[in-house]
């Protein structure tokens, strides 16, 4: 009976939020949890037009002073930095806490990423990787996603 109280603690929260997300290479920090507004199973749709809103929840694997949000895309075999503007400075859109974190802090961080009107319709991925001022990974996730236009 516990294990199987256990497991749908675990599992629940995962099938209700839709988190939708892949591990990075190279061993980085997984994001305990990913929510992408609007995507209950990959690939998301990325409307055209509209900003794509995810809420980030990770927990700080050392003291942390500043933070940037690097995205990366590839679609069709190319790969291509994904220009996030102001949204990329990750500390001024963190949840309840503020920069500089501890270790071992539990946060929540809201990215907005813009979808331009001239994206091509095409299938992509896309990798988030947030990183400290000393360009360490702090938590980093990849995206299956897909652009459309709204219907």
């Amino acid at each position: 009976m516990f294990r199987a109280v256990l497991l749908l603690a675990l599992v629940a929260p995962a099938v209700v939020y839709g988190n939708v997300s892949r591990a990075c290479t190279n061993g980085r920090p997984q994001p305990t949890h990913v929510h992408i507004h609007g995507c209950s199973a990959a690939p998301c749709d990325l409307v055209r037009g509209e900003d794509v809103i995810a809420d980030i929840d990770f927990t700080t694997n050392r003291p942390i002073q500043s933070m940037t949000t690097v995205a990366t895309a590839t679609a069709l075999g190319v790969v291509t930095n994904y220009p996030l503007g102001t949204n990329a400075h990750t500390c001024n859109f963190l949840q309840g806490s503020q920069c500089p974190l501890s270790t071992n802090e539990d946060v929540t961080y809201q990215l907005r990423m813009p979808i331009l009107a001239i994206y091509p319709l095409v299938s992509l991925s896309i990798e988030i990787n947030v990183i400290d001022q000393a360009s360490a990974s702090v938590t980093c996730f990849v995206v299956d996603a897909q652009v459309v236009t709204r219907t």
